[in-house]
């Protein structure tokens, strides 16, 4: 996943401070194979408001989140993005789904009446994609053993009943560790922000 670019695209729209990004080739070889064995997919975008103190350490104003969920759908050979909000489209191939990806993707960080209008600030993003994680293998074991379907729970399975950093530590090894990219705007005060018309 190559780092986010923000550019000149933190702006003002309706009271709220947003920061658009675009993410380069969101989908690395390893994740598409993972991908395509019918593995889950998680794409975490943390960003965060940051008013800068002279003299002292700076201070996080607000934060916010946005999560994208990727999975292969094998019955149907069809792949499926869940965005906040925005239900779920379903696409026709990986390309489509790493285009999708790659559009500008855009974020609400904070509402604008909460910094003052000329304290310097700036956006700090991250961006992880999280190939497998904890509940991602309690789906996956629960649809083996046919749980999912009656919507009924048992006792652990064999890989989440693992410690969380034993099971992090082996998914790490196996090669389905998180990705991440970070990055920073430029600094700016909220009076002097553009208008996004997106």
């Amino acid at each position: 996943m190559h780092q986010p670019a923000l550019g000149d695209r933190v702006g003002e729209r309706v009271g709220q401070l947003w920061v658009e990004l675009r993410i380069g080739q969101p989908i690395e070889p390893r994740v598409a194979r993972s991908l395509s064995r019918g593995m889950p997919a998680t794409l975490t975008l943390h960003a965060e408001l940051w008013r800068r103190r002279h003299g002292w350490f700076d201070a996080m104003e607000r934060s916010a989140d946005a999560t994208f969920r990727m999975r292969y759908d094998v019955w149907d050979d069809t792949w499926r993005l869940e965005r906040p909000g925005g239900g779920t489209q379903v696409l026709a191939s990986l390309d489509s789904l790493a285009i999708a990806l790659e559009r500008t993707l855009a974020l609400p960080v904070s509402p604008l009446d909460k910094v003052a209008p000329e304290a310097p600030c700036y956006v700090a993003v991250t961006a992880s994609l999280r190939p497998l994680n904890v509940e991602d293998v309690e789906e996956v074991e629960g649809w083996l053993s046919g749980e999912v379907r009656q919507k009924q729970r048992s006792g652990l399975g064999f890989l989440t009943g693992l410690p969380r950093s034993l099971f992090e530590a082996a998914r790490n090894f196996a090669g389905f560790g998180d990705e991440r990219s970070r990055m920073i705007s430029v600094e700016f005060t909220p009076a002097t922000l553009p208008v996004l018309t997106r």
